[in-house]
């Protein structure tokens, strides 16, 4: 099960750095028309701040769920330098145990909004805000994901 979690958890993860890589790249080209359109034809694009208001959510969401996956997440290590091997494998277990604890309380409380988000509309595109909002749960999805996989792989060691 854990061979399987894990190659699950492998491929969610390129998948993820496939779709942050293309709505980066279409951010930074709805920036530069956006510039482009401002400053040369004296116009603007309306809808283009919300637009990449919202890329950039779905961007800092799941790209943090890749940043814990490659083990790059910020984290304070100068408590790690002055205890035992030991404890520091018991405090990673707990801290995994802690991060799905609260990764599926995040969860909890977006579904719990989800239908208050359905019915209001974003104010240039006309959109429920469900669409912008679903960032925080389907990266709260994938962080439990990942979080439950580290546990798994402490526990097996």
């Amino acid at each position: 099960m854990r061979s399987f979690i894990s190659k699950l958890c492998d491929t969610i993860n390129i998948q993820i750095s496939i779709l942050v890589v293309s709505l980066l790249f279409l951010l930074s080209l709805l920036l530069g028309v956006n510039v482009f359109y401002r400053y040369v034809l004296n116009d603007s694009i309306y809808w283009s701040n919300e637009v990449a208001r919202y890329l950039l959510a779905y961007i800092v969401f799941l790209g943090s769920t890749m940043a814990h996956k490659n083990g790059v997440h910020i984290r304070i290590d100068i408590i790690f330098i002055h205890i035992s091997k030991k404890s520091i494998k018991m405090i990673d277990k707990i801290i995994s145990i802690f991060f799905i604890l609260f990764w599926l309380l995040v969860l909890y409380s977006s579904i719990k909004l989800f239908p208050l988000f359905m019915m209001q509309t974003t104010a240039t595109l006309q959109i429920p805000y469900a669409i912008p909002f679903a960032a925080l749960p389907i990266s709260a999805v994938v962080w439990i994901l990942y979080c439950f996989d580290d546990l798994l792989k402490k526990l097996e060691k």
